[in-house]
């Protein structure tokens, strides 16, 4: 399969076509301060540190987020599309800050382009689900966090009630937010789906340790009492041992 030109399908030629996020009757405007997207998420989730990466990095909004930080700040992405995306839009909005920043094209399917015991964090946002080899990728993460350093990953949740109900009626879940699968992909490019049972033994069978469990959406403060459940993403932080 032809990741690169799969999603530079997406992005670089724009031929993505996103579902409306759903507004919940007003309400999701009116309680704003309780959804929790999942960046939201992952910024609460990551500590400061000396060195990060973001694996799919995408147009770079997520380490711009965490610029404060950590000194040196590394995003990997497959489409060269989003990578130049991300370099212009870094140097407009911190260009004083921008030296800080290291884009790199690369496939997490291969090697991560990496010395061993290299960074103290790891994100990995919406992209476990696309990647073929996830054992490789997990193992790949292990050996380039330094001993103590961690991953917070964020994958769909196939449990989600939602999709249980859908999967019961004989109906396939729609893991992804693209609708037009037939012009970029099956489901978006989903190759993968997880419980929050499967997506933490993933990184526990490679000595990772789990220290939290979560999931964002609407309401997500009070739907994470039973996350595998009743959120349609799971979110996890685990250290390396």
């Amino acid at each position: 399969m032809n990741y690169k030109k799969l999603y530079e399908k997406q992005y670089g030629k724009k031929k993505l076509v996103n579902l409306p996020q759903r507004q919940f009757l007003g309400l999701r405007r009116l309680l704003k301060k309780y959804d929790w997207d999942r960046y939201y998420l992952v910024e609460q989730l990551v500590d400061s540190g000396e060195r990060i990466l973001d694996i799919g990095c995408g147009d770079g909004y997520m380490l711009g987020k965490l610029k404060d930080k950590f000194g040196e700040l590394y995003g990997l992405d497959i489409a060269p599309s989003r990578l130049r995306a991300a370099e212009t839009k870094i140097k407009k909005l911190y260009p004083l800050e921008a030296s800080k920043f290291k884009f790199i094209e690369g496939n997490v399917d291969q090697s991560l382009p990496f010395p061993d015991n290299f960074f103290d964090a790891i994100i990995c946002i919406a992209v476990m689900e696309h990647v073929y080899d996830i054992f490789s990728l997990v193992k790949e993460m292990h050996r380039v966090l330094k001993p103590g350093g961690y991953v917070v990953a964020e994958v769909p949740n196939i449990a989600y009630l939602k999709y249980r109900i859908q999967l019961l009626l004989g109906k396939l879940p729609i893991t992804s937010s693209p609708l037009n699968w037939q012009g970029i992909g099956w489901d978006g490019g989903h190759i993968h789906y997880f419980t929050m049972k499967k997506f933490c033994w993933l990184f526990e069978q490679q000595e990772f340790k789990v220290e939290k469990k979560t999931g964002a959406g609407f309401l997500a403060k009070f739907r994470n009492w039973w996350s595998s459940l009743l959120t349609g993403d799971l979110c996890i932080k685990v250290i390396k041992k």
